[in-house]
């Protein structure tokens, strides 16, 4: 990942219910430089049906495309439904 380069990425959420299920949730996530200098901007996709999702799936933030790519997977784990899941980001989404 360098700078100045659109960032694409799969974020999964997994977690074992109480009756011994895996339960997953899985995003694709876009992350690029804003149209305003300074900034980065991200695009949160659901690949689950299901999956929470933010009141807006885009955000920009102060920063880069790094940084949008962080706020965006901060912001699904904070989600309610999304307590107690374990995260993972693919670099290489296929």
């Amino acid at each position: 990942m360098g700078c100045n380069q659109m960032i694409t990425a799969t974020f999964k959420l997994t977690r074992t219910a109480d009756d011994g299920a895996e339960m997953f949730r899985k995003y694709y996530l876009i992350a690029d430089f804003a149209d305003v200098r300074g900034q980065g901007k991200a695009s949160i996709i659901p690949l689950s049906v299901g999956a929470p999702m933010p009141d807006d799936e885009h955000l920009t933030v102060k920063g880069g495309e790094n940084e949008a790519l962080i706020a965006a997977t901060d912001l699904i784990k904070g989600l309610p439904g999304n307590a107690g899941f374990v995260a993972k980001i693919d670099f290489d989404p296929s």
